[in-house]
């Protein structure tokens, strides 16, 4: 309770009072700090960009590194404004939307959608921009600290997303509004539980990949489309592509798969605004590559 009434309500009430370009500068410095300090967020973020792109040479990592790093903080710094300053206003003139009329097409046709993003920039403005635009579900896990929880959970109730919990309940919940016609948008490059994925390449490395995708859409035939969300550069705002209709293999190794590849294709677009700090490639073999 300390910890958020006297550091992070006042923090976030500041930053959603300030412009995007200055949340970006703090996120700059902020970025270029944990680059020199060795953390663990840097160590993360190596080890998960030398596996990814083996291809590039150590510096040309380093460099990817604090790139990521600084988008990183930009992203911490920008959750007051996307939590206090977006929720129940309307859309900014800043954003920027491509590929949402294919949406629109797809909902017209009743049979349900879902949409699948990676951890990209800040999926925040996704999430704002869909509750105002579409009747849409999100599977939503819980943070730890119970008043961010319910500060957080209030500004998505205001952005109009329905918030379902990832268990039997909330998979059932998802079924029925997609059987409904409605919508349900997933991020879905975290590594789920081992009874819940599949082994599949992620830029060219094993690592434990969510069915869940595969699993809504075997069971409903709902159309399906990838979402990214990217920053644009010194404060000008946020730009939110979809993807055409996307098709779904009927067998679920292929399905996971497939849904990686477009995974992959989001995130190079701005691969520097990836969500590298996370271990990905976890619960893959006995060794752990995060050591």
């Amino acid at each position: 309770m300390f910890l958020y009434y006297i550091i992070i309500r006042p923090f976030l009430s500041i930053l959603s009072k300030a412009p995007l370009k200055l949340i970006h500068i703090f996120g700059y410095i902020t970025g270029n700090l944990l680059f020199i300090i060795p953390n663990r967020h840097k160590k993360i973020t190596l080890v998960n960009l030398k596996l990814a792109f083996e291809n590039l040479k150590n510096n040309e990592v380093k460099d990817l590194c604090k790139k990521s790093l600084i988008e990183t903080s930009k992203t911490v710094f920008e959750s007051g404004y996307v939590w206090k300053k977006l929720p129940g206003k309307d859309l900014p003139q800043t954003l920027v939307v491509e590929g949402f009329e294919d949406v629109i097409k797809s909902i017209d046709k009743g049979d349900g959608l879902i949409l699948f993003t990676p951890h990209h920039a800040n999926i925040e403005i996704l999430i704002n921009f869909l509750g105002k635009k579409i009747d849409c579900s999100v599977p939503f896990s819980k943070i730890k600290n119970k008043h961010l929880n319910t500060f957080v959970e209030k500004a998505r109730s205001k952005m109009g997303i329905d918030m379902v919990d990832i268990n039997i309940s909330g998979l059932k919940n998802m079924l029925n509004n997609l059987k409904h016609g409605k919508s349900v948008a997933i991020a879905s490059d975290q590594v789920p539980e081992l009874s819940g994925g599949e082994i599949s390449n992620f830029f060219g490395r094993p690592c434990l990949s969510m069915s869940l995708l595969w699993r809504l859409h075997s069971k409903t035939k709902a159309k399906i489309h990838s979402m990214v969300c990217i920053r644009e550069e010194k404060g000008r705002g946020f730009k939110i592509i979809f993807s055409k209709p996307l098709e779904m293999p009927t067998m679920v190794q292929e399905g996971v798969d497939a849904m990686n590849k477009e995974l992959e294709k989001c995130i190079m677009l701005a691969p520097e605004q990836y969500a590298w700090e996370y271990k990905k490639y976890r619960r893959v073999g006995d060794k752990d590559l995060y050591k």
